[in-house]
């Protein structure tokens, strides 16, 4: 899944009656989509450093723990922490986050690093006898940071670490943040790059940052084999207000091999979200911004009356929001609009 925003909207409506946070149930609707899956990768773009370090919000995030618990209890297991928010509270908000997901326990983790040797490590874990690494890379920051908090694109370390992944593991996932915010149109440095990462080894490349869908492709590779890109999975949990915003996808891919042999992407497909929460087109209009509430993640194909709780009633369908999905990722992903 895309990013994972803790507007100020969000958190509002996360509050619970005894002062307690829970995220977790944004997701009721449509974790159904990756329950079966074995890894679910989903971007935590804002420190998760508690309210001891001060609840905050756009343009310098920092959220409550459980934000990171409800990401976790929605079944996210693969969780990227490299995005341009990384370093919006410093490095306590990063050490903070860290320790959360230190109890949480998650099978991968990267992109934020309280030190060099954190840095350094090539996580991996291991599903059905394969061996499988995961790296989260950015390209961009809204603070500045030191080269040992995020792994930047540029770095040398990004060799480096996708070399020593070809040696441990049988398959890369790579995560990257960049790309321009609120385009769809994929630009030269994200297929540079995307060229790059894919000839250094990596065989599935899952972009965030843009906020909105970006096209998806096969990457061909000089000795024949290929890699695939997401190059933007869009907005997952969030409260932005434009139908590109609200309508994204869950990326879905089959890796396939034998330990210590060649491992293939196999029938990439994406299912269609759309990310609910009331507000009329009057308060949309007026500004009442304030009125964003019942937030929900629904697959698109179960989202037709929730839709007309939502500001863009009047322009937005569970078949106008299929149409652009399938529009934007492009022809080589199959669209999934099973109901769940």
């Amino acid at each position: 899944m895309g990013d994972m925003l803790p507007h100020d909207s969000v958190t509002a409506d996360a509050l619970q009656p005894d002062g307690s946070y829970d995220y977790g149930h944004f997701f009721d609707a449509a974790r159904g989509i990756w329950d079966d899956s074995d890894l679910v990768y989903c971007n935590q773009e804002a420190p998760s450093g508690g309210v001891e370090l001060g609840l905050t919000y756009y343009p310098a995030f920092n959220a409550p723990v459980e934000f990171a618990q409800g990401l976790a209890a929605a079944g996210c297991n693969t969780i990227g922490l490299g995005n341009n928010h990384t370093y919006d509270r410093g490095q306590e908000g990063v050490d903070r986050t860290r320790a959360v997901w230190d109890e949480l326990d998650p099978l991968l983790i990267s992109g934020a690093y309280r030190s060099a040797e954190e840095q350094a490590v090539v996580p991996t874990t291991e599903v059905d006898g394969l061996t499988l690494a995961f790296l989260n890379f950015v390209d961009l920051s809204n603070t500045p940071t030191t080269d040992t908090v995020v792994t930047w694109l540029d770095s040398p370390l990004v060799e480096q670490q996708l070399a020593e992944a070809e040696e441990v593991a049988d398959a890369t996932i790579v995560a990257v943040h960049w790309g321009d915010e609120y385009s769809q149109v994929v630009n030269d440095r994200q297929r540079e790059q995307a060229q790059r990462l894919a000839d250094l080894g990596a065989e599935v490349i899952l972009g965030t940052h843009p906020h909105v869908l970006q096209e998806a492709a096969w990457i061909d590779r000089a000795d024949g084999s290929r890699a695939f890109v997401y190059y933007s999975l869009g907005n997952a949990l969030s409260t932005q207000m434009a139908v590109p915003r609200v309508v994204s996808a869950v990326a879905q891919f089959d890796l396939v091999g034998l330990p210590g042999g060649d491992v293939e992407v196999v029938d990439p497909s994406a299912v269609p979200l759309y990310m609910h929460f009331d507000l009329t087109p009057q308060q949309f209009a007026s500004g009442a911004w304030v009125n964003r509430r019942n937030l929900q993640l629904y697959p698109l194909v179960d989202a037709a009356e929730p839709i007309t709780r939502s500001a863009w009633r009047d322009e937005l369908t569970v078949e106008s929001g299929i149409e652009l999905v399938t529009d934007v990722l492009g022809p080589d992903v199959r669209i999934d609009t099973e109901t769940r």
